[in-house]
């Protein structure tokens, strides 16, 4: 799937009043991301891996899959559930890391911004500290999530917009996959994740992709994570001079450019953005997802005042 001219039919026809839209996704949105913050954000406080095996595997996959049976999609059509090739797994793997640099590098900038004004960064999910613990969370974080996130978003949401052309349904489901995720300081690497994801999803024609970029990306972090909590690394790289991490951020954004034009030779398929009309699907903003974004703003602004001292938790 290339562009609007290429988008197959990708829903049943059995029965034509009953139809995946723009609507329909963000109402299925705004519901899961209700027990997200409900019952899921509750059991992660209670204990954070079983937590996020239940917000994974059920509240998440389940409304998803229920959304499939519910509109009789075909998987393997409308959500590109169908084998990756081979030839795309090396550029996968090399956009993964080059992505991380970039974002890891966005993040900490605006931490460090924020931090010279009083903040204090909250820790939300706490670091592994033993090779067991770090098992664990390859399994709930980098499996878990790479699997139930995809069939989410990239394999449910953004299928749900294409009718409207492939460029809005990536740039509005990246944008939702970044206020899922409810944090102001990684709102815009989530947002820059969603969009590389789709575009993985949509260039190998496979979810199999998606998952398998989510698994590594995430895989990545929860090691980085160890790594900080086992081996000072903020004492190792203390000496690096700011300049030093902004050209090493340079050459992996290069680095990005040319993975993403790899993936877009091997794939194809015609570019994207020559073919758009929009930048986001008509009916977009309705008041399901009028609502999300207000939760959204509600809960970084906590985070932000959490942050900077106001109050406490």
């Amino acid at each position: 799937m290339t562009d609007d001219s290429q988008i197959e039919p990708i829903y049943s026809t059995e029965e034509k009043s009953l139809q995946p839209s723009v609507g329909s996704a963000m109402r299925l949105l705004l519901a899961t991301f209700a027990l997200l913050l409900i019952v899921g954000s509750v059991v992660q406080m209670l204990h954070f891996e079983i937590g996020m095996l239940v917000t994974q595997w059920i509240l998440i996959l389940i409304p998803a899959l229920w959304y499939w049976r519910r509109y009789r999609l075909n998987g393997a059509v409308f959500a590109r559930v169908r084998t990756l090739e081979k030839k795309f797994i090396p550029t996968i793997l090399f956009l993964v890391v080059c992505a991380w640099i970039v974002n890891m590098y966005i993040t900490t900038s605006l931490a460090s911004i924020l931090i010279n004004y009083g903040y204090e960064p909250i820790v939300a999910i706490p670091y592994p500290t033993t090779i067991v613990h770090l098992l664990r969370y390859y399994f709930v974080i980098a499996i878990s999530a790479g699997i139930c996130e995809e069939v989410f978003f990239r394999g449910t949401i953004m299928p749900s917009f294409e009718k409207h052309g492939a460029v809005p349904a990536l740039v509005l489901s990246a944008l939702l996959f970044a206020l899922f995720h409810v944090s102001f300081i990684n709102f815009f690497s989530i947002f820059i994740l969603g969009l590389i994801i789709g575009l993985v999803v949509i260039k190998t024609g496979s979810l199999w992709g998606g998952i398998l970029y989510h698994f590594f990306n995430n895989a990545i972090a929860v090691t980085y994570m160890y790594a900080a909590s086992n081996y000072e690394l903020e004492a190792f790289l203390e000496p690096v001079s700011n300049v030093v991490f902004f050209l090493v951020m340079l050459l992996f954004l290069v680095g990005l450019i040319y993975g993403l034009k790899k993936l877009q030779r091997q794939s194809g398929a015609l570019p994207l953005l020559p073919n758009r009309a929009n930048w986001l699907p008509k009916g977009w903003f309705n008041w399901a997802s009028g609502l999300t974004i207000t939760i959204f703003f509600v809960i970084a602004a906590v985070e932000l005042l959490l942050g900077f001292g106001f109050f406490e938790m």
